[in-house]
Formats: C-alpha cells, sequence, structure tokens
C-alpha cells in the first residue's frame, strides 16, 4: 500500500518520464513496481476462500496494524522492488535497518543510482543519466560528478530533490510507511501461497491520482503465522502497469561504510541556487 511520498514516487515518474518518453504515472508511490516477480519470490498462487488461519481471523486493519510493527521492529530487511509499464521497468533493491541502510536503483539499464544513508548522512554516487533524470541536476553538472560520492545534510539539496527525498524509503520505518494504504477501506484478501509458503492479505483501492483502472487494487500479503512479517506487495488489476515489492533476508547483518572524500552536496547545488 504505497503512499504519494515525495522521494520515490518523483524517481520513478520522473526517470520513465526523462529516460523512455513515457507519461507520468501520477501519484503512483514511491515503491517502484515491476514486471515479473522478483526471483526469491514466485507470484501468488490464490487458494479459495477457505478459513483462514488464525491471523487472518483478524480484520484487515489489525492486521496491518500489526505487519507493520513487525516491520518496523525487524531489525534489518532487503527489499526488491519493480515498477514496469509498456515502456520500461525501474528496479530498487534496498536493504533497510532501523537506523540507516543501501538502496540501488536501475531504470532500463540506462541510469544507476546509489544511495547510502549513514549516521543521519545521505551519500549518493549515479552515472551522469542518473543524476540528471533522478535528481535533476544539470547536464553539465551530471557529467561532471558521475561516479562521485555527494553528501547530503539536513537542508541540502542534490539538484531538485531535498535530503528528506534522498533518504526517504531507506530505514525499517520509512519502508514502513510507504505499506499504509492512501484510499481506503482495507479489506482481507483471499488467502494464498507464495514461494511454498502460505500467506494472509490485506487489499485496498489505489487512489484516484495514480491514473490506474478504476478497478486496481493495492494487495499486501504478509507471514500466516504470529509473526505477520510482510512478504510480497503486489498491484492487480492495473492495465500495462505492474508493481511488486518483495521482502527477505530478515535479520541479517548491514555493514555499511561511509564514503571517503564525498563531495558535499552544496558543491553540486549550492544554496544560492536552491529555490
Amino acid at each position: 500500500m504505497r503512499t504519494q511520498r515525495q522521494t520515490r514516487a518523483n524517481a520513478i515518474t520522473l526517470t520513465i518520464s526523462a529516460l523512455l518518453g513515457i507519461g507520468a504515472l501520477a501519484g503512483c508511490t514511491g515503491n517502484a513496481s515491476n514486471s515479473a516477480a522478483p526471483a526469491a519470490t514466485s507470484p501468488a498462487s490464490h487458494t479459495g476462500s477457505a478459513a483462514p488461519a488464525t491471523p487472518a481471523a483478524k480484520s484487515a486493519p489489525a492486521l496491518l496494524q500489526g505487519m507493520l510493527a513487525a516491520l518496523d521492529s525487524g531489525g534489518s530487511v532487503h527489499v526488491d522492488i519493480s515498477s514496469t509499464t509498456s515502456g520500461g521497468t525501474v528496479a530498487f533493491s534496498d536493504d533497510a535497518t532501523a537506523n540507516g541502510g543501501r538502496q540501488i536503483i536501475t531504470v532500463d539499464k540506462n541510469a544507476h543510482v546509489t544511495i547510502l544513508f549513514i549516521a543521519e548522512v545521505g551519500y549518493v554516487q549515479a552515472d551522469a543519466n542518473g543524476l540528471a533524470t533522478f535528481f535533476d541536476v544539470p547536464q553539465a553538472q551530471a557529467q561532471q560528478f558521475a561516479g562521485q560520492w555527494i553528501a547530503l545534510r539536513p537542508g541540502d539539496k542534490l539538484g531538485q530533490s531535498t535530503y528528506a527525498d534522498v533518504t526517504a524509503g531507506i530505514t525499517l520505518s520509512s519502508v514502513a510507511s510507504e505499506l499504509k494504504p492512501t484510499a481506503g477501506p482495507t479489506t482481507l484478501a483471499a488467502p494464498a501461497t507464495i514461494a511454498g509458503q502460505r500467506v494472509v492479505g490485506v487489499q485496498a483501492p489505489m487512489p484516484a491520482s495514480s491514473q490506474l483502472p478504476a478497478g486496481a487494487r493495492d494487495v499486501l500479503y504478509m507471514t500466516d503465522n504470529s509473526l505477520l512479517r510482510p512478504v510480497l506487495s503486489e498491484t492487480t488489476n492495473a492495465g500495462d502497469y505492474k508493481y511488486q515489492m518483495s521482502f527477505s533476508h530478515w535479520g541479517e547483518t548491514l555493514h555499511l561504510t561511509a564514503p571517503a572524500n564525498a563531495i558535499p552536496a552544496t558543491s553540486v547545488t549550492p544554496a544560492t541556487s536552491v529555490t
């Protein structure tokens, strides 16, 4: 259940528009979507309307609340996100912890961005296409700073992206916020099996601002046990727009090191140039 967060939403819509020449998916989330299920996750196989297990006996809001709490307290998790239209795909590979994380973004092999969030500092490394299309850095500067680490601190901007834009969607709590529905009400989805694992789910309509077909639904599956960990989020009945977000590798240690000699973002986008 994706919100209309500025960051990932803008990254997807601006990048697809700039690189692929297709219309912006206004309001579609900051969680990208994909045309194929991530390698570790197979598409959901619905098992009909048989009586659900104990977690599914809860209401949809209670399941959603439990899942968000499980994610927020999960220690760490790997997240694969992909968003696809007929024009191309934007993919995210994220590793999230309570206080930081790593995000790798790829757009149809045409643009590449890596973001690290360490000790409240956002570090960005991107090729020229990534800087120009994700952050709206002028082309001359995008060429100049391509491949170099750029450090953003609160109050900084990189092109047209604020510090909050760049660092959103990386920590566990910000990933959880992206799963909250923006159009209601939430209802129970049919039980399903994903990669051999039984799951329960909740669903909600997509907001009108997403410009998706009226029947589009955002479905979030979670483990059918007391943990209620998220397994897969996907958009259904959305025409040629495909979205999936999968979760794996819970609790693994993530080693992050701040890049040495990172360039201050103010050297790329001076405060006097920010409007």
